[in-house]
This record gives structure tokens, C-alpha cells and sequence, in this order.
């Protein structure tokens, strides 16, 4: 029989046309804060059923020592109006997870950090840092403390969830030595102090991986300088 069952709007990499290429950083978003559960089939149905969009591809940001993903992704889609629709999406609940995802224009994740690879941010304790190369005290920066973080968000999510309000020097999810498992706690910088406070009055009190962010506040540049300088620049 010649029938075919419906299938979802897709084209494989392979099908891409020179124009294709060329706009296929512009055609690609970055999506964050998924569970470890998740994988690439995940994201192609939620895309697909839930937004209603062509995907073409999806790669999972995956630490090298441990085969795991990091909680995001590159997804590139088959359109620019799908990259609206996907955008618009930032802050729903798929199926496959109980909080809410973050969708984002790839290329402004690749500009936060040029020449790295997963955001700049490594799975150790490295943290990632802007091109401004703005050191330890710098006058410019002003730092955010959060606190009671879960232990599955990793440095990466943290990084994609608070550059949303503007742009970030560095971050460090502080491990613990041993155990190789987060503290609960980070260190973020940003560029502008207008950030620092949008950012705790935004996510004071949000739930991010099922536990809800009640410890965030400013610290002043140089007031803790053993603690976050120490191990962000070390």
C-alpha cells in the first residue's frame, strides 16, 4: 500500500540545503534546565506535539568524563518562525519534567563565552568567564549569593537561568572536594548592579529542580574575596 501513517514535520540534517547552512545558528536555539532523565526524544516531542515546531536535530551538552548530559541542549529547528514559537515557550512545563524549561537564541549563549564549549563552564570547578577578562575585584562587577540550591542543577543551568538578566562574568557552583557533589550554594558575577538586583528579585522564592531559591543576596566586590575569588580564579 502507498498510504503513509502522519508523521511529524521533520528534516533530517542531511536534507540541508547551502541556504539551509546559512542560517542555521540563527535557526538553532539553547534549551536548559531539563532532568537528567531527559533525553534527545524527549525534546523532539515536546518541540514537535507541544509547540508545534519542525526539529531538525538536537545535541545534548554532555560532560566528557562521565557521559552525562548537563542539563541542555542545541536544538535546531526547521524554521525561523519556528524559532518564535519556540521561544515563546521559555517557562512552560513539558511532560517529561515537574519544572519549567528556558528556551533561549543559541547565539547569545555562544557570545556569553567565546571559545568555550558548554557555556564556558566545565564539569569541574571551573567556572565561566566573560570576554571582558574583568579579575578578582574588579570595580565593575557585582556579586549575587544563592543559596539553597538543589544538588541535580548543575554550573551550566545555573549560567543559562541568571544570564537571562544580563550579562555574567562568572559563576561558580561551589563542590563539594570529596564527594564531588554541589554545596548548595553559588557565587555569580555580574557586569551591571541593575542585573544583580533584577535577578533577586525575579528568582527570590523560584522553584528551579523542585526546590525553591530562598537564600540570594548581594555581596559587595572584595568582601568575600577568600571564598569567591580563591576558587573562581584558582
Amino acid at each position: 500500500s502507498r498510504s503513509r501513517s502522519p508523521t511529524p514535520p521533520s528534516d533530517g540534517p542531511g536534507d540541508e540545503s547551502p541556504a539551509d547552512a546559512r542560517t542555521k545558528d540563527q535557526r538553532t536555539v539553547f534549551l536548559s534546565q531539563l532532568v537528567m532523565r531527559a533525553d534527545e526524544r524527549d525534546v523532539r516531542h515536546y518541540f514537535r506535539r507541544r509547540v508545534g515546531v519542525s526539529v531538525r536535530d538536537v545535541q545534548l551538552l554532555r560532560d566528557k568524563r562521565t557521559g552525562r548530559h548537563r542539563g541542555c541542549a542545541y536544538v535546531e529547528l526547521g524554521s525561523l518562525t519556528d524559532v518564535t514559537l519556540a521561544l515563546a515557550s521559555t517557562g512552560t512545563v513539558p511532560d517529561f519534567q515537574r519544572f519549567p524549561i528556558l528556551v533561549k537564541h543559541s547565539e547569545a549563549e555562544k557570545n556569553a563565552a567565546p571559545g568555550s564549549t558548554a557555556l564556558g563552564i566545565g564539569g569541574d570547578m571551573t567556572a565561566a568567564s566573560s570576554s571582558s577578562g574583568t579579575g578578582p575585584g574588579g570595580s565593575e562587577a557585582q556579586k549575587v549569593y544563592v543559596g539553597s540550591i538543589d544538588a541535580a542543577v548543575t554550573q551550566a543551568q545555573l549560567y543559562a537561568l541568571f544570564s537571562a538578566f544580563g550579562p555574567l562574568q562568572k559563576v561558580l557552583l561551589q563542590m563539594d572536594p570529596l564527594t564531588g557533589q554541589s554545596r548548595g550554594f553559588a557565587f555569580l558575577s555580574y557586569r551591571d548592579a541593575r542585573d544583580a538586583n533584577l535577578a533577586i528579585r525575579t528568582m527570590g522564592g523560584q522553584v528551579v529542580a523542585g526546590r525553591q531559591l530562598t537564600d540570594l543576596m548581594l555581596t559587595h566586590v572584595g568582601a568575600d574575596r577568600g571564598s569567591f575569588g580563591d576558587g573562581l580564579y584558582g
